[in-house]
């Protein structure tokens, strides 16, 4: 379990080389618990749009196109909603200490 909320956290922050130590420290310094507690937290943050893609992304495991079609969006829309959500999820989850 620790390992898989590991993994889901970095995939959904995909930091900056400059934020990689603070990345690790927020990772280091929680339980699973409290990983899992946060990142539902920041989930929750987050608007319904960019909750919903993160989601099939990053949980269903669904590709770009996949994720593209059933939004109705195109794949480049996909990818760029995907990004500002990763963005608003690290933001809340880093600025938060």
């Amino acid at each position: 379990v620790a390992r898989e909320c590991r993994r889901l956290g970095r995939k959904m922050l995909r930091y900056d080389p400059y934020e990689e130590e603070k990345l690790e420290t927020w990772l280091n310094t929680r339980s699973t618990d409290q990983l899992r507690l946060e990142l539902i937290q920041a989930l929750e943050s987050l608007p319904q749009d960019y909750r919903e893609i993160i989601l099939l992304r990053d949980f269903e495991e669904l590709t770009i196109g996949e994720i593209a079609q059933q939004l109705g969006l195109t794949p480049g829309a996909s990818k760029s909603r995907l990004h500002r959500a990763r963005l608003l999820a690290r933001e809340y989850l880093l600025g938060s200490e």
